[in-house]
């Protein structure tokens, strides 16, 4: 198989633009508006696509709202790997340094993801292995017995409903970060230290 041309390669580019830019604006319309509010064709025309052009690439707003998740829950797969191998402590600290991370990449994504219900059958497998990462992290505190509840299944529960919100209530303010670690490392843990 030979090399792509010139010309190839440009239309190839700029459909992976169109396709970048389709997915940033109806990333920031379902953020702030929720899924259901926005029409795809308001996204086509912020984005500034033709209808057809919009609907090649995303058949559905779920084929939109899988890929603006993806590529956050893939990194949160990632960085939650061996959580608990750090030691119930360290490991929460990384956990909550994680959370900041991908607010700061992907703030808008983190929000839509904290409005799916249910969840596309697609970004299952991946948002079941952060669970099962982030469980057992959870787990390992309560039985080093420094989980405030006492139940790792209720920490993560805290964990999944109030993480965003609270990146959302810290976000811009003078030491917001310091802010979420310290508050939601006060409701999990029993000694927050």
């Amino acid at each position: 198989m030979g090399a792509m041309s010139p010309r190839s390669a440009r239309v190839a580019r700029r459909q992976a633009e169109t396709r970048v830019r389709i997915v940033e604006v109806a990333a920031r319309r379902f953020a702030a508006e929720g899924i259901a509010e926005v029409r795809l064709d308001a996204i086509a025309d912020e984005a500034d696509v033709a209808r057809g052009t919009l609907y090649k690439h995303f058949p559905s707003k779920e084929s939109l709202v899988v890929a603006i998740m993806t590529p956050v829950l893939a990194r949160a797969l990632e960085g939650a790997r061996g959580l608990a191998r750090r030691g119930p402590r360290r490991g929460v600290d990384a956990l909550l340094r994680l959370y900041l991370e991908l607010w700061a990449k992907h703030a808008d994504a983190l929000r839509v993801s904290h409005s799916v219900h249910p969840l596309p059958a697609a970004l299952r497998p991946l948002h079941e292995g952060f669970l099962r990462e982030v469980l057992a992290l959870l787990e390992r505190c309560a039985e080093a017995r420094i989980l405030r509840c006492g139940d790792g299944r209720l920490a993560a529960m805290i964990v999944g409903r109030l993480a965003v919100p609270l990146l959302e209530l810290s976000a811009g303010r003078a030491q917001g970060e310091a802010l979420f670690v310290d508050e939601l490392r006060a409701l999990l843990l029993s000694d927050p230290r």
